[in-house]
């Protein structure tokens, strides 16, 4: 709603008067604002009665009327609000949502967010995505992001602007289909190497957060994911002398799946505090995680180490252990001899002492 100017005063609905001899109409018709200023009170009438009836007998003087305000909200309609609706309408039903809201708010706080939907480009994309650095708290913060993150924010506003044009009924075209995107990574082959174990579970022992070295050493023997395991309850975990099982809901390829638990996986779950009421098995953030293990490679001197990359050194291990693939694919929950495959990577030494053994045999 206007504020009413200083020295103006409403004589009648849509009709103020400023001064002896100045009568102004305002209007406003489907948030278009119609305007007219007047000698006298009978002309300002005249314009705004026949206004009126113009629109609500004239079609086609509507039909302009809301092409103009249609314009005029394609103006104002920023990537920013786009963002906005699309975390509303869109984000919720996705699997990664929760993910997805973070990198949704990172775009947000960048200025490209301030600009027209319709007026951004393919070198301001190309832009946005060449300037992408970590802004989260850790001794890795303000490096560049990898090429796969920066395809993963491309990615969301390609699917932004495809249900802008599709789903919104917007004249926009997609400026990310007209820029190279980085190319994808290849798979991860990084395990643990040497001592790098030892001095990894050393290093997440000094951090304040005493759950960080079980979490490390429990994915290690199960190879579970982190958010599985974040997400883990001690109502589904099941533990015997010296075996046990975890379900997991709702894991990442959409269905429930019952981990088994060997004597090791069991005594590191033992030697957690477990409340009387349940709870979560490692009640912390993805954040605090990540923060907590960049500061503990660091210190341990490792470089080039995530945690998904315990994902890998626990898959290998299976078939170092000797299961077959089946076996090892009902542990790791792929679904998918492919992608077990990429996250296998045999050492060679264990397959010669492997290949000794058979011959020996």
């Amino acid at each position: 709603m206007k504020r009413q100017s200083l020295g103006e005063r409403r004589i009648e609905k849509g009709i103020y008067q400023r001064g002896p001899c100045s009568f102004q109409v305002k209007m406003l018709f489907q948030g278009h604002a119609l305007n007219g200023t007047f000698d006298t009170l009978a002309e300002a009438r005249a314009f705004r009665d026949s206004k009126r009836a113009s629109l609500a007998l004239d079609p086609d003087a509507a039909r302009v009327l809301k092409s103009r305000v249609r314009r005029n909200e394609i103006r104002t309609f920023t990537l920013e609000a786009a963002l906005e609706r699309y975390a509303v309408e869109v984000t919720p039903a996705k699997k990664g949502a929760a993910v997805e809201l973070g990198y949704i708010a990172k775009i947000k706080r960048h200025k490209l967010a301030t600009k027209s939907l319709f007026q951004i480009g393919p070198d301001d994309i190309a832009d946005f995505l060449k300037g992408l650095v970590r802004d989260k708290e850790g001794p890795l913060k303000g490096a560049a992001l990898t090429d796969e993150s920066k395809r993963k924010y491309a990615s969301l506003l390609s699917c932004v602007y495809e249900v802008a044009r599709k789903r919104w009924r917007l004249a926009v075209g997609n400026p990310v289909r007209d820029i190279e995107l980085p190319r994808p990574c290849k798979p991860r082959t990084r395990r643990l190497d040497g001592d790098e174990e030892q001095r990894l579970i050393t290093a997440l022992r000094e951090c304040r957060n005493t759950l960080m070295a079980p979490l490390a050493q429990l994915a290690i023997v199960t190879a579970m994911r982190q958010g599985e395991l974040l997400k883990l309850d001690w109502v589904d975990v099941r533990l015997a002398d010296d075996h046990g099982t975890a379900l997991l809901h709702d894991t990442k390829n959409g269905e429930d799946r019952v981990v088994p638990l060997s004597a090791q996986a069991v005594a590191i779950l033992r030697a957690l505090p477990r409340p009387k009421r349940g709870g979560l098995v490692f009640p912390m953030t993805k954040n605090s995680v990540r923060t907590s293990w960049d500061f503990a490679c660091r210190r341990a001197g490792i470089d080039g180490l995530r945690f998904h990359d315990l994902r890998h050194e626990a898959t290998s291990r299976l078939f170092e252990l000797g299961l077959d693939r089946v076996e090892a694919a009902a542990v790791t929950g792929h679904k998918t001899l492919q992608m077990l495959k990429n996250y296998t990577h045999l050492r060679a030494e264990m397959l010669a002492k492997k290949l000794n053994r058979s011959r020996a045999e």
